[in-house]
């Protein structure tokens, strides 16, 4: 991902996961929200990856609370989103 910015402009460029539009595996979301929250997925793997990246960030792992009420902690923002391709990666 690289965020661009020139003559007044962002761009945000992003490439795209392996698989991850087409097949069984299309929706297979492992950490975050696609629903802005309503509905928050978490995997303990990931998550320690998260924890990773945000200790070098300098970002804090906090609690979030999903559309019923379930407490979930997250190492990034809920709209971060940790998706697994149809080739596993």
């Amino acid at each position: 991902m690289a965020i661009i910015d020139y003559r007044g402009h962002r761009v945000v460029a992003q490439s795209v996961l392996p698989g991850i539009l087409q097949g069984d595996k299309s929706d297979s979301l492992l950490y975050g929200s696609v629903d802005n929250g309503k509905k928050i997925c978490w995997n303990e793997d990931f998550h320690s990856k998260v924890l990773e990246a945000a200790k070098s960030l300098h970002l804090k792992e906090h609690a979030v609370l999903d559309g019923s009420g379930n407490v979930f902690k997250l190492a990034a923002p809920v709209e971060c989103k940790g998706i697994v391709g149809s080739d596993d990666r």
